[in-house]
């Protein structure tokens, strides 16, 4: 008796979960609470209307119809989110609030319409995959455990006006993505606020306001978008330019960060045209060396030499050397015609074009760093001419 109530036990236990399948068009008011997943089939609509509380105990709502949901609360308890699978502009959210799922919506192609969305609690917030288009504008995404935002998969969505705040690892992360339109948007006290990763992630992020985030904005591992016209304020990094990337940065307003622009192994940016004012250090360059670029920078990415590189790890193998923008590497980082405030650029005009000012630490100022007992030089900082006027308009 014992062994057979086992047995039957075990054979529930290993049965797949049900599911609910909603074949013809549905509208849900009011409160639902699922225990199982919801399916939404190819061709019908599921429309939530205003007002409703939809709750999932360990369940997820998947939609390869269409949904259309306006001032709706959706919720759970170890619940996996929304999925939108391929929908198409008539999939439409907005004014929702989405809460306390491993991934509040998890978008897979298409081209849905993200707008006005509280995205809270979340592990993480909304994530964009397969080649997604479509638009998120006017969204929230607050303390979302691992990442506000995360779009990956060549996808192309566009983010427009949305505020990320508190989230715990990351606001927004491009990783191998090219949004059409990152603008508008605004990122407080967040670890960091933007990561773009990996060679292919090259968009152009203009107009961000960045306050009192850990790092603002880190480019990492080969990724080459333009920067512009960016406020970056009172963080502790403004930007972090890291691991062979070589960004153009330009337009942007660097202010009050602990330091504004932090450069380090192999990465050559393009600075120009930027104001950098009353930050504790402007420029700062770390473990950045030409020479160990060319004597170990490709064997480094290979793993195959010095055991501290900041190089191994998934994804590099990806990037061939040939991928590599900067083809002459002559010992100098370019930061050439950018305004240093009124309290830099009266340093300037006392030390002249030959001094060493107090707000760039260079080869200058540290001539080496040690790498697996060899020395290698510091590079250094061209920041010769200057503008004498700023730059960029004045941001409130």
């Amino acid at each position: 008796m014992r062994l057979s109530l086992l047995i039957i036990l075990l054979l529930l236990w290993s049965m797949p979960a049900t599911a609910l399948v909603v074949d013809k068009d549905t509208l849900w008011t009011g409160e639902q609470t699922f225990t199982e997943d919801v399916r939404v089939l190819p061709g019908v609509t599921l429309t939530v209307a205003p007002g409703s509380m939809v709750h999932f105990d360990r369940a997820r709502l998947e939609i390869s119809g269409r949904l259309v949901a306006r001032e709706a609360e959706f919720s759970g308890t170890n619940w996996d989110g929304l999925t939108l699978k391929g929908n198409d502009a008539t999939t439409r959210l907005s004014d929702c609030v989405i809460k306390g799922a491993a991934t509040g919506i998890l978008v897979q192609g298409g081209a849905p319409v993200l707008e006005r969305l509280l995205l809270s609690g979340n592990k993480v917030g909304i994530a964009l995959r397969g080649k997604a288009a479509g638009k998120v504008s006017n969204c929230r995404f607050v303390d979302n455990h691992k990442v506000g935002l995360f779009l990956k998969d060549d996808s192309t969505t566009a983010v427009v006006d949305c505020h990320f705040e508190d989230n715990s690892r990351y606001g927004a992360y491009l990783y191998h993505a090219q949004p059409q339109t990152f603008q508008g948007n605004t990122f407080v006290n967040n670890a960091i606020g933007l990561m773009v990763a990996y060679h292919g992630s090259d968009p152009e992020v203009s107009d961000n306001r960045f306050e009192k985030n850990e790092i603002a904005i880190q480019v990492d591992r080969a990724a080459r978008p333009v920067l512009r016209g960016n406020l970056l304020r009172g963080n502790q990094t403004g930007l972090y330019i890291y691991r062979r990337s070589d960004p153009l940065v330009t337009g942007n307003r660097i202010e009050e960060n602990g330091i504004g622009l932090l450069i380090a192994y192999s990465s050559y940016p393009v600075v120009e045209g930027n104001d950098f004012i009353a930050n504790k250090m402007a420029i700062e360059l770390e473990f950045q060396s030409s020479a160990w670029e060319a004597q170990r920078g490709a064997d480094a990415r290979a793993g195959e030499t010095s055991s501290r590189s900041a190089f191994s790890g998934q994804g590099m193998r990806s990037v061939t050397e040939d991928d590599r923008r900067a083809k002459s590497l002559d010992g100098t980082v370019n930061a050439k015609g950018n305004w240093w405030g009124d309290a830099g650029t009266a340093e300037l005009v006392k030390i002249g074009e030959a001094g060493n000012p107090s707000f760039i630490h260079d080869g200058r100022d540290q001539t080496i760093f040690i790498d697996d007992g060899k020395d290698f030089p510091l590079d250094k900082v061209v920041h010769v001419p200057w503008s004498d006027v700023p730059l960029t308009e004045k941001k409130p």
